[in-house]
């Protein structure tokens, strides 16, 4: 195996790096925000209504988003 890299392997491996430092600086604004916001709201659900830390809130909110993007993303990849 040859150990020199295409131009075309090293902006893929670069864009790869963005991507993940992107999430990383996402996930600590996201974590950060959380912590900040520690009281409790009330939740409204369909049935009944409760009460919940904020910072839970968030977070799931933040995790539902994520999944929900990464769902899209692979239909748009189908899709294609």
């Amino acid at each position: 195996m040859s150990d020199v890299t295409t131009d075309g392997e090293r902006s893929l491996r670069v864009g790869h790096l963005f991507h993940i430092v992107v999430w990383l600086i996402v996930l600590a604004a996201v974590v950060v925000f959380a912590l900040v916001n520690t009281d409790k709201v009330n939740v409204d659900w369909v049935a009944k209504d409760s009460e919940a830390p904020l910072w839970m809130v968030i977070g799931i909110s933040a995790v539902a988003g994520a999944i929900i993007g990464s769902l899209a993303r692979v239909r748009r990849r189908f899709e294609r």
